[in-house]
C-alpha cells in the first residue's frame, strides 16, 4: 500500500489521467506484473518474440512506434533500440520506474497520450473526440507500429466514467466504450507503416475445479478479423484478485493487422 502510495505521488501525469483513474490503475498494474513476473512471463515472452519477428521482416527501419507502451516489459526494447534511428513510446502515463529504465537509451522519445481521443470530450472539455495520432500517421520515416495489450484497456476507463456520472452520460453515445475499440482499429488501419496488434479479447473467470464462474468480452461486441496467434493469459492467478478464482485472458495478435483489417472490413460494413 506504501508503495503503491509513493509512486501515484511521484508520477507526473495529466489531470484527465487522473480524473479517469489511469494513474492509478497504472500503479496497480505495475504492482500487479512485479507479484505476478512468473505468471506474466510466458505472455510476455510471446508478445516480445511476435514482435522480433515482425520487426526482422521488414523492409526499412527507421523509426518504429509503440502504442500502449506502458512497462515496456512486452516488447523486445534493446533490439528495437539498435535496429532503429528512433523508437517512440506512447502511453498516457509514464511512471518513474520505466523511465529510470529508459534514461541510457539515448534514442527514445516519449509521447504522452490519450489514446481513446475522448476524455477531454466526456468530461465537457472538447465538443467531440480528439484524433489522437493524427501526427504519427502523417509522419513519413514510421515504418512500424505495435499497438501492445493496449486495445482492452481503451474502453474499461470509459465504461466505468459513464456509470459514475449518469447526467453526463445521457448527451453522450451509449455505446462509446464499443466506439473507442471501434476507432483505435480505424486508426491503426490509417498508417502506411507494418502495423502488429496483440491484445487480450476475453476474460474467464473460473473456480478450483475448472468450472467457469463468468466470461467478459473485452472487445463490447466490436468483431476482429481472425488472428494469427492465440494464448492464454493468467492476469489474476488464485489468491490475486479472489482465493478460490483465476481470471485468464484470452491474448489474440495479429502480424499485419492492416491486411487483415481490410480483407474484415467487407464483410463487416
Amino acid at each position: 500500500m506504501l508503495a503503491e502510495l509513493a509512486l501515484r505521488a511521484l508520477t507526473p501525469a495529466e489531470p484527465l489521467a487522473r480524473r479517469f483513474g489511469l494513474l492509478q490503475e497504472s500503479v496497480a498494474l505495475w504492482l500487479r506484473g512485479l507479484r505476478q513476473r512468473k505468471a506474466w512471463a510466458d505472455h510476455h515472452a510471446r508478445c516480445r518474440k511476435l514482435v522480433a519477428e515482425v520487426a526482422a521482416g521488414l523492409p526499412r527501419r527507421r523509426k518504429p512506434v509503440v502504442l500502449g507502451s506502458g512497462f515496456v516489459r512486452d516488447v523486445p526494447l534493446d533490439e528495437r533500440c539498435r535496429q532503429f534511428a528512433e523508437v517512440v513510446l506512447v502511453d498516457i502515463v509514464h511512471l518513474p520506474p520505466v523511465c529510470l529504465r529508459l534514461l541510457p537509451r539515448r534514442n527514445i522519445r516519449l509521447l504522452t497520450y490519450d489514446l481513446t481521443g475522448a476524455m477531454a470530450w466526456l468530461a465537457g472539455e472538447a465538443e467531440g473526440r480528439a484524433d489522437p495520432l493524427a501526427d504519427l500517421i502523417a509522419d513519413e520515416v514510421v515504418d512500424f507500429v505495435v499497438s501492445a495489450n493496449l486495445l482492452s484497456q481503451l474502453a474499461w476507463p470509459v465504461a466505468d466514467w459513464l456509470e459514475d456520472h449518469p447526467e453526463r452520460a445521457a448527451t453522450l453515445p451509449a455505446d462509446l466504450p464499443a466506439r473507442c475499440i471501434a476507432w483505435h482499429l480505424d486508426d491503426l488501419a490509417r498508417f502506411r507503416a507494418r502495423v502488429c496488434l496483440i491484445s487480450d479479447v476475453e476474460m474467464v473467470e473460473r473456480e478450483r475445479d475448472g468450472a467457469i464462474h463468468d466470461r467478459l468480452d473485452l472487445m463490447y461486441g466490436v468483431t476482429l478479423p481472425p488472428e494469427d496467434q492465440s494464448w492464454p493469459w493468467p492476469v489474476a492467478p488464485f489468491g490475486e484478485a479472489a482465493r478460490d478464482r483465476e481470471f485468464v485472458h484470452r491474448v489474440c495478435a495479429w502480424r499485419d493487422f492492416g491486411r487483415s483489417w481490410a480483407a474484415h472490413r467487407p464483410a463487416s460494413d
